[in-house]
This record gives C-alpha cells, sequence and structure tokens, in this order.
C-alpha cells in the first residue's frame, strides 16, 4: 500500500477565484536478497530487486476541469546493496513522463515502459524469469523506451490498447545509422474476472546503431492466463528476429496459493537462441521454482530457484554462462513497499 502525500492548492486571481486539486504520492520498494549463481563460475553474493526492482519514486496530477488532468511520473531504480542508481545511472531511469488523461484515455511524452513489456509482466520479468533469463527484446534493451510518445486507451469492454512511437536516439539525418532506436510498439489487453489475454508487438527500424543502414528487428508476444481461485495457470509465446533466424520462446507455468503463500513452478524452451543459420544446437531449456510469503499487505520473504540447460550451442543462464553448460540460480530475499 503506497503512503500517500497529498497537496491542495488554492490560487487567488484579481478580480475572482480559481481552484486546482493537485495529488502528489511518493512511493518504492526496497528489496534485496542473497543468491547463489553459477555459470561460468559459482559466486555468493548479494542482489538488489530480485522480486521488485527497488526503486523511489514520484507520480502525481491536477484537475484541469472538464474530466481533464495532467499526470506525471518520475522514477529511480536504486541498488540496494550499494546505494548506487539503477540503470546505468540515470537518475530517474525506470520511468520519467508528464501527459494529459480523460475519458479518451492518456497521452504521455517521456521515458516509458514499451507495451511490450507490459505484456511480459503478465507473465514475469524478475530476474529469474524466463522472459529474462532469454533476452527477448520486449523485456531487454527495449523495455523502456527513451524520446517516446504513448498512447493509452480507456477500457472498452474490459480491454485497454496502448500504441507507442519512440524517436529513437535523434541522430541527425546525415549520420549512417539516422533510424538508431527508433520504433513502434503496441499491445492489447483484456482482462476480464479470471480470463486475461494479451498480444504485443514491437517493430525497431534500427536495432544496431553502428552498420550503416536499416538493421530492423520485430516481436511478437502472446500471453493467456486463468485464475481458478487456488491455482493460477498462464501460458505464452514469443517469436522475434534474431540474427538470420527467428527466437522464439514458449512457456507454461502455475502458481498456487495457500494462504499468504504462493508456489510457482514452471518450464520453457527457448529456440534459435543465437539465430544462426549454420548452429544446430542452439535450444536452450528453462525451468523455475518460486515461492513468496506475505507478512503483511508491504511486506514479503520470496526464495527463486532458475536451472537452465542448454545445448551445445547456447549459452543462456547467469555469471556468464558457458555454451553447451548448465547454469542455475537460487535466491532467498525481503521485498518490502512504501
Amino acid at each position: 500500500m503506497n503512503r500517500n502525500l497529498t497537496v491542495f492548492a488554492v490560487l487567488g486571481l484579481v478580480g475572482g477565484f480559481a481552484s486546482a486539486q493537485s495529488s502528489v504520492t511518493l512511493y518504492g520498494v526496497a528489496d534485496a536478497a542473497v543468491e547463489r549463481v553459477k555459470g561460468a563460475t559459482s559466486t555468493v553474493r548479494m542482489a538488489s530487486g530480485q522480486q521488485q526492482g527497488s526503486r523511489w519514486g514520484m507520480r502525481g496530477s491536477e484537475d484541469l476541469g472538464g474530466g481533464l488532468k495532467a499526470v506525471f511520473q518520475i522514477e529511480a531504480g536504486l541498488s540496494l546493496n550499494t546505494g548506487a542508481l539503477g540503470q546505468g545511472g540515470l537518475g530517474f531511469g525506470r520511468q520519467a513522463y508528464v501527459g494529459l488523461a480523460g475519458g479518451f484515455g492518456a497521452i504521455r511524452a517521456g521515458r516509458q515502459y514499451s507495451p511490450m513489456d507490459d505484456i511480459a509482466s503478465v507473465i514475469g520479468t524478475k530476474t529469474c524469469d524466463v522472459l529474462s533469463v532469454v533476452p527477448i527484446i520486449g523485456n531487454g534493451d527495449y523495455n523502456r523506451v527513451n524520446n517516446a510518445i504513448n498512447y493509452l486507451s480507456p477500457s472498452v469492454g474490459n480491454t485497454t490498447f496502448q500504441l507507442q512511437y519512440g524517436f529513437g536516439a535523434q541522430r541527425d539525418r546525415s549520420d549512417a545509422s539516422p533510424d538508431f532506436g527508433r520504433l513502434v510498439s503496441a499491445n492489447v489487453l483484456h482482462a476480464s474476472g479470471p480470463l486475461t489475454l494479451g498480444a504485443g508487438f514491437i517493430k525497431v527500424a534500427d536495432a544496431d546503431g553502428t552498420a550503416a543502414g536499416k538493421q530492423g528487428k520485430d516481436a511478437v508476444l502472446l500471453v493467456g492466463a486463468y485464475d481458478f481461485g487456488s491455482v493460477k495457470l498462464s501460458a505464452y509465446v514469443d517469436q522475434e528476429d534474431k540474427a538470420a533466424e527467428k527466437l522464439k520462446v514458449m512457456g507454461v507455468a502455475a502458481a498456487f496459493k495457500l494462504g499468504e503463500t504462493t508456489v510457482s513452478v514452471g518450464a520453457a524452451q527457448a529456440r534459435n537462441v543465437n539465430g544462426s543459420a549454420g548452429a544446430m544446437a542452439d535450444d536452450a531449456r528453462i525451468y523455475t521454482l518460486q515461492a513468496s510469503h506475505n507478512l503483511s499487505k508491504r511486506t514479503a520473504l520470496y526464495s527463486h530457484l532458475t536451472a537452465v540447460s542448454n545445448e551445445g550451442s547456447a549459452a543462456l543462464g547467469f555469471n556468464s554462462p558457458v555454451a553447451g553448460s548448465n547454469s542455475s540460480g537460487i535466491q532467498f530475499g525481503i521485498r518490502h513497499r512504501f
């Protein structure tokens, strides 16, 4: 539960009075874990943000009248174990946008999550999750997009959609790769009672940025989940450009709720991990076992176990994984929201 810091401002104008109501919410997540990861070597270490990314942020709105609101959000990632800023040291690397919202939906401008990342989050985008172990485009280089304009629709029939245009690196047109990072992304999400269905798409004009011309990349992600109450089943499939081939990820998961404890198991197959036409053994299998116990509405203890089985040319996993070798990670942590 977030703790709200609400500010009410009344502006006096000569010859009359006008009032505007504003609200600002300060919030955050503190998350730290001890983990053992095995790849090229085995390492025991402390890590931040393993169930939820550690962060602090502010979001707010101002009532402009007629159902129209101004909205903003700024959010900084943190490495709780060192105190350093996340996302490469950016001041507000997780999100930073301003916009307008009303009955038409919302339009926002700034650094924002991609619509593909929103769909991936239905399945899970933690460090130990399949869609992070496999570097899919919607949860990797383009999970957050700079210089982006987003349109978020209102809910119609329990269905929403989102459309994003990213201006990319905004290079001069005389540059050898002027369209680096320029993209279009969209999603559709239906949530009705126990059923959730989602589809995401992203098209990057130039995902390279060094070679002359355009090295485009496309990706599609489909997810589905059904909550029976005591158990929730989910499935997903991702397909995207990867060198000469198409990377494909297919997985299923089941989450069992036992009072304040949730236990989840999952299995996935990644094909054409390297995308090389000549690589005949670059598939991998990923297995997950996760548990989370709520101590309160804001605080939880958790543990994660992820195991990766690589074929001869695949190198997925943790701690500089080696092609053809297995990799694994196990974590025990605590997460607190404020």
